[in-house]
């Protein structure tokens, strides 16, 4: 099932084009990434699925509803979850706290004024701390936790509105290699089980290459490449953008325009 499609979604910021015709689709259990290198329009196009922009033209359709020009709150009640390159968790919570308001924010109701707010909808917090890995440290202080985890955690935190589509922005930045693939490892398994759609920007070619189901390449705004892994690496425009004077020339031109992501 086709969850998510963008067609010619167009972006600029005054003279500055980010985005150019930019076409994409996920399906229910799938990943796929969205690289390129720094300027090439990836958050800009991120940010006008998930409602952060609105397109200067294009169209995009979420499980059969135009979505575009929809603000972020809209979107995320449609079923489009999202984690960001940076966690964002609540520091001064504990780890089953973080899920619990995010459970408490998608469900409709009032609560009891005299049940303790750390027991609201507690078992269905430490049910998704489960399917992540983390009920042993659902006591936890959030602020103890190594990196990795908090990661896991904000998944949790993503899940509690039992998305349809997550778009993840940057999923491994900031992590040790054994914890980038504990992590997709991770993703991906929940995207099977769940049949969750995943468009996921990355940095970290192993990440993508290991665990991408397709692969979408930006360079200035544009799609120029997309395909299997094996299609992707294979392509000579690809290799010359990471590996050649391309890339080198691309990330000089981004520095000096400030041409956004």
């Amino acid at each position: 099932m086709t969850l998510l499609v963008a067609k010619d979604l167009c972006k600029s910021f005054g003279g500055v084009v980010a985005a150019k015709n930019v076409s994409l689709a996920v399906e229910g259990g799938e990943l796929v990434a969205l690289i390129g290198p720094n300027g090439a329009g990836k958050s800009t196009t991120f940010n006008m699925i998930g409602g952060q922009l609105a397109p200067d033209s294009g169209s995009v359709t979420f499980d059969g509803s135009e979505i575009a020009g929809l603000g972020p709150r809209a979107v995320w009640r449609l079923g489009v979850g999202r984690t960001f390159q940076v966690a964002q968790t609540f520091i001064s919570m504990t780890v089953s706290e973080n899920v619990q308001v995010a459970l408490q924010s998608v469900r409709a109701g009032t609560w009891s004024m005299t049940e303790r707010a750390h027991n609201v909808l507690r078992d269905e917090a430490r049910a998704l701390l489960s399917a992540v890995g983390m009920a042993g440290d659902a006591d936890r202080a959030i602020s103890t936790l190594a990196y990795g985890d908090v990661k896991r955690v904000e998944l949790a935190i993503a899940l509690a509105s039992e998305p349809k589509l997550l778009l993840m922005d940057e999923p491994t930045a900031g992590m040790a290699p054994r914890e980038r693939e504990a992590l997709m490892t991770l993703v991906r398994d929940v995207a099977r089980k769940r049949r969750v759609g995943v468009l996921f920007t990355e940095h970290d070619m192993d990440s993508v290459f290991g665990f991408a189901d397709r692969i979408l390449v930006l360079v200035r705004g544009e799609i120029v490449a997309s395909g299997k892994p094996a299609e992707v690496r294979a392509n000579q425009l690809v290799q010359q953008v990471y590996l050649g004077d391309l890339g080198a020339e691309i990330a000089a031109g981004a520095a000096g325009e400030g041409t956004p992501q």
